[in-house]
């Protein structure tokens, strides 16, 4: 099945414009890292979870151990205790995602339809390739016109590219309309829309400079309206096709570790994102209570919350002390996807953090104050925020 790209519609922005907007955001030159800085606390961990902390592993050490005949050595007893403790937290963490998510559903990828939000760049364009890859059939829905590699993956793959703003209802509610058209109701909602990062304080350094270094009313409802209203709007449109999906569904929704450290200079960004989170754990907690207790096993929900990611919607605007590096590593928006495609194909919903220092994020919330300063002094989580550089 090969699909075309849509006509331009009349509300679209210039698409030589967006051309050049999308090829300077998806420039990002890194430069040539030294060995070390690929040793970092995730990496370590990883390593220690599939070894000393892995039940296999532990248990095949101690079959090397009753073969040499030393199964009766208390190294042996000992090793055997540890094994069966590393398994029984294994399968109450099983038990655990079970009851919090219910059964798996079965995907099939060559039967999923995949909407994705802001998928013209970063994340939602790495997460539309590999499901396309897959054999899903895949919307993109984004205020930029594709450029010229999407409309190659257009021919090649059913891919639909729909410019609409997610914020306005009605331009949604069309666009899904001939996306069901033309390759069928949606089972995969992936809201990932975001705005560029103002990174302006609430607070002016003096009262010279109030209106020209400090947030905007203006700023501050574009931001919102675009990441959290457009949430809410694509959920209303899709959520009747999600719902009556004979298959189920997943709806992943793409929000951030700063919903709950709220750094300085970022309060649009973090409200956007908090309210995201909010929104998704309500959406949870009214697929469980639903009067059809089917629903709640049939459409799986998904929470992405990673830190800073190796995009343009940080890059140039954040410094932190390069000891932070290995405890909070920038991320690779391809290890991100492959962690979300993971999680859809297994048929799971849960909540994803990374690295691994944002699964431990939630918890600085009932430490005392005086930990909480101290820790985000020493993270350079206040100070990160630096001045735009603003292009000759």
């Amino acid at each position: 099945m090969v699909l075309k790209p849509p006509g331009p519609s009349p509300k679209a922005p210039n698409p030589a414009h967006n051309q050049d907007v999308v090829q300077q955001q998806q420039q990002h030159h890194q430069p040539n890292l030294s060995w070390s800085r690929h040793i970092t606390l995730d990496l370590i961990l990883l390593i220690l979870a599939n070894s000393i902390f892995h039940p296999w592993i532990t248990l095949v050490f101690y079959l090397c151990l009753a073969a040499v005949h030393k199964h009766k050595e208390p190294l042996a007893y000992y090793t055997l205790y540890y094994t069966a403790f590393l398994a029984v937290v294994e399968l109450s963490l099983w038990f655990d995602r079970r009851i919090t998510h219910g059964r798996h559903r079965k995907v099939d990828w060559e039967g999923e339809v995949v909407v994705i939000t802001g998928g013209a760049c970063g994340l939602g364009r790495v997460l539309a390739e590999m499901v396309l890859r897959k054999g899903a059939k895949v919307a993109v829905l984004d205020v930029l016109e594709p450029d010229e590699e999407a409309r190659e993956e257009m021919e090649r793959w059913d891919l639909v590219w729909e410019v609409v703003d997610v914020s306005k209802a009605e331009d949604v509610k069309e666009a899904v309309e001939r996306v069901v058209d033309g390759l069928g109701p949606p089972t995969i909602l992936i809201n990932n829309a975001a705005m560029p990062i103002n990174g302006l304080p609430l607070l002016s350094p003096s009262s010279k400079e109030l209106l020209a270094s400090t947030l905007s009313p203006q700023q501050v409802t574009k931001t919102i309206t675009t990441n959290a209203l457009g949430h809410f709007t694509m959920l209303s449109v899709l959520l009747p096709h999600l719902l009556s999906s004979p298959q189920g569904a997943h709806i992943v929704t793409i929000s951030s570790i700063l919903s709950h450290l709220a750094p300085a200079k970022l309060a649009d960004y973090n409200a956007s994102k908090s309210a995201v989170s909010a929104l998704h754990s309500t959406l949870c907690h009214e697929l469980s209570t639903h009067p059809d207790p089917s629903v709640f096993h049939k459409v799986k929900t998904i929470l992405v919350e990673p830190g800073q990611l190796s995009t343009q919607l940080f890059a140039d605007i954040t410094r932190v002390p390069f000891y932070t590096h290995f405890f909070g590593p920038v991320l690779e928006a391809k290890d991100v996807a492959k962690e979300i495609v993971r999680c859809v194909e297994r048929g799971d919903g849960g909540v994803i953090r990374m690295p691994f220092y944002a699964k431990c994020v939630p918890f600085l919330g009932v430490m005392p104050g005086a930990v909480q300063r101290v820790v985000r002094w020493w993270s350079g989580i206040d100070r990160a925020i630096v001045t735009r550089e603003k292009k000759a």
